[in-house]
């Protein structure tokens, strides 16, 4: 699997065959106690910015493994570890510009959450969405393990309300329901062998991103309704949008049909969010020809044709100036 491998310190990043590919290992029970603790905190600022850890038994050797690796826009981990607690203070916060949100997993064991005045207690199957731009406290009681995933803040930003992402800040989203779905999802992404195309991982990153910002949006209360509800219009649209993208006479007074609503109200709807619904179904178009032609072998005619182009020299031509280069120069370099 791999090609090369990074040392640092005793974290060792192991190279795969592309730049997602990348994973992020270590395992602390062949190091002294201080120098085990040492490259575990290095491991967490590293990965999630400045961070203090604290242990209740600094002299017994730390029995401690990490297993990360980049997944499209995200970044994935399997963490075990014994007691501890990570504090990101204000001081750490405005020394630190490390940005973006931060799912933390629990698998076995429990993890207590503290951020914006909440606390909360994280059993098994359970998950809490932080932000790295506001201090938070993370407080195991036992040994515990998790699976963690960094994602940057505009995927989040551009799927919740900000109302909504401040409801939702340090709050437990249990093992039952959407959330259930979401966390046995995130598990399983952990698992994925490194070899899995670039393109399925973006693909599959994006989903990811879209069933969180759905269970959210389920679970979190007195959001403001009417933000919560334009959030699931916009939802709506990008499924109808995803679901007949094959067909070559979709239009969008089509789609706004299917969603309930006029054309204007759609346009007006997609406008405050910064997008238009030619360019939102243009590029959701272009996004499964780029994901067909790097995980297919459909010649490129078929491509056209599965994400409703007719006439495949004007696929050709719309792909070219959307993507920057042919399709068949887009599926060559995918192989590279």
């Amino acid at each position: 699997m791999a090609e090369r491998e990074q040392l640092h310190g005793r974290m060792r990043t192991i190279m795969g065959n592309g730049e997602g590919a990348q994973r992020v290992c270590l395992r602390t029970a062949d190091l002294g106690s201080m120098e085990g603790r040492r490259e575990w905190a290095d491991t967490i600022g590293a990965l999630y910015g400045d961070m203090g850890v604290d242990w209740p038994n600094r002299l017994d050797r730390l029995e401690a493994e990490w297993s990360g690796h980049a997944f499209g826009d995200l970044h994935i981990s399997s963490i075990q570890c014994q007691q501890h607690t990570v504090v990101r203070s204000p001081e750490m916060v405005r020394g630190d510009p490390t940005a973006g949100f931060l799912v933390c997993m629990v698998t076995s064991g429990t993890v207590e959450i503290e951020q914006r005045d909440r606390t909360n207690v994280l059993s098994p199957g359970a998950f809490t969405l932080l932000h790295l731009g506001t201090p938070f406290v993370f407080r195991t009681p036992s040994a515990f393990s998790q699976v963690a995933v960094r994602i940057p803040a505009t995927p989040i930003v551009s799927r919740l309300p900000e109302r909504v992402l401040e409801g939702s800040l340090g709050c437990a989203f249990n093992s039952a329901g959407p959330s259930a779905v979401v966390g046995r999802l995130i598990a399983d992404l952990a698992g994925l062998d490194d070899d899995v195309p670039e393109q399925v991982r973006e693909s599959f990153a994006a989903a990811t991103m879209d069933m969180l910002a759905a269970s959210v949006l389920e679970a979190v209360v007195d959001t403001g309704a009417a933000q919560v509800y334009r959030t699931r219009e916009v939802a709506a649209v990008k499924r109808v949008v995803a679901d007949h993208l094959h067909e070559p006479d979709l239009t969008l007074p089509h789609i706004a049909a299917d969603v309930g609503m006029s054309l204007r109200s759609m346009q007006k709807l997609l406008g405050a969010r910064g997008l238009t619904p030619s360019a939102l179904l243009n590029g959701a178009r272009m996004d499964r020809a780029k994901l067909l032609l790097n995980t297919t072998e459909l010649s490129v005619a078929e491509v056209a044709a599965a994400v409703g182009h007719q006439d495949v020299s004007h696929f050709s031509r719309t792909f070219r100036k959307t993507v920057g280069m042919s399709p068949g120069r887009f599926r060559e370099a995918g192989k590279a």
